[in-house]
């Protein structure tokens, strides 16, 4: 390379020129002139670069390749510049290449790492990140190939191959993760039925029988009810102010609620008394304001599958009128979505419903099982009849936000938040979970 550095000031001229085109144009050129040329190897960039180098040293020697940048741009180059620009493509192939290479290399290592990990899996869920990870990040340096490499084939079906097992990675690390919760929920006494959701807000998820309904929704049922009132809302301009008349025939037992019949109450402290106070003749009137399809409808447009109110709420006698065409369904998995919606802000109203949230009267649950924890409780929901128990909540940890859902047939207060208790200190001590 010593012979070279007499040309410099030349090349120095030729790649001004070349800045003036562009990096990305330059890239292009040193690919296509790899693409004239049949070039497949590092070894062939490295002597073409040797050849240029020596045609320079000897200007009398003829050109080793045919002029390229001559048809690429536009001025009148004699041969030595003509050379100083092929040069030029050469050394910017090789250094694509280089780095491509180096990414290559580097994926192929992380993957056997992935690999050699894998085997040696037991069961925990540090063991299935550390696999996880791994893969990632040899799919991470693959990205790094471009296109234009000659490693281009080749990278695209490692990236294949590293996606499947990524993909395969990542389902053991969820499987691993709902065998905790299983654990946590067998320790706490919860009956074999019991479902699980855990979110935080970026939807990293984890369920344990999250998709399966439960005998009964309870009063859990009432958030699904808020969600549609406040997509109406939203949408048709009505205002929270706005009167409804609890009707008589709405009536049935309930616990706290402030709500008698028949009277005119505005449209809000109806969702507030359904939601803090767990009201059901609020509830069944609301589901009259709204209607059976204008409800469903709206939650199988915000797509949940499996959530659908098709039944009133009935305290422990009394059966409102038009009390429905069914049992009302919903999932762990459904619910904790709903409440992500919610605190994300991406459900209609979801500032009205979050405050509310945090006004809940029943604090026997979620918010009795955050006390001595890490986790800082920031709004709930608890549904209880006599075929289930179950809560949704939302907590802070390390200002991160997390919602959890729990729900059991004929579960009792304090295996409920035992098992809320101990999700809540492993995510405190494992941020990310």
């Amino acid at each position: 390379m010593l012979g070279f550095r007499r040309f410099l000031p030349a090349a120095n001229k030729t790649a001004a020129v070349l800045a003036g085109i562009g990096l990305v144009q330059v890239l292009t050129i040193a690919h296509s002139f790899s693409q004239s040329s049949n070039l497949r190897s590092l070894d062939e960039l490295y002597k073409i670069r040797d050849r240029l180098i020596a045609q320079l040293e000897n200007p009398g020697s003829p050109s080793p390749e045919p002029s390229f940048f001559s048809r690429l741009v536009p001025f009148t180059a004699n041969s030595q510049e003509t050379a100083i620009e092929d040069l030029q493509a050469v050394e910017v192939q090789i250094l694509v290449e280089q780095r491509a290479n180096d990414n290559f290399q580097q994926a192929v290592r992380l993957a056997a790492r992935a690999v050699e990990t894998g085997r040696q899996q037991d069961g925990s869920i540090e063991s299935a990140q550390q696999t996880q990870f791994l893969w990632q990040k040899a799919i991470d340096n693959l990205a790094e190939i471009p296109q234009n490499s000659f490693l281009a084939r080749l990278t695209a079906a490692k990236n294949q191959e590293y996606s499947d097992n990524l993909t395969a990675a990542s389902a053991r690390l969820q499987q691993a993760k709902s065998n905790l919760l299983g654990a946590f929920a067998q320790e706490s006494g919860l009956s074999g039925k019991a479902s699980i959701g855990v979110c935080n807000l970026s939807r990293h998820c984890v369920n344990l029988r999250g998709d399966v309904p439960p005998v009964s929704p309870a009063s859990l049922i009432k958030v699904p009810v808020a969600v549609a009132l406040m997509d109406k809302v939203e949408k048709e301009k009505i205002n929270l102010n706005q009167p409804v008349f609890v009707n008589r025939s709405n009536f049935t037992e309930d616990a706290s609620t402030r709500i008698v019949s028949p009277k005119n109450y505005p449209l809000q402290t109806l969702l507030e008394e359904m939601i803090d106070r767990s009201s059901n003749t609020a509830t069944n009137q609301l589901i009259d304001y709204l209607g059976w399809d204008y409800i469903n409808r709206s939650l199988a447009n915000r797509n949940y599958q499996v959530t659908r109110v098709k039944s009133k709420l009935i305290g422990e006698r009394i059966r409102p009128a038009n009390l429905g065409i069914g049992p009302n369904r919903l999932t762990a998995n459904e619910l904790t979505e709903m409440m992500v919606q919610i605190y994300n802000g991406e459900t209609p109203g979801a500032k009205l419903l979050v405050e509310i949230l945090n006004q809940q009267y029943d604090r026997k649950l979620g918010f009795a099982a955050l006390q001595g924890t890490q986790a800082q409780w920031l709004g709930e929901k608890t549904g209880e009849n006599s075929l289930v128990l179950g809560t949704t909540l939302a907590m802070n940890v390390d200002g991160e936000a997390y919602i959890i859902t729990v729900i059991d047939s004929g579960g009792r207060d304090p295996q409920i938040r035992q098992s809320i208790s101990k999700i809540a200190d492993y995510i405190s001590k494992n941020p990310g979970f």
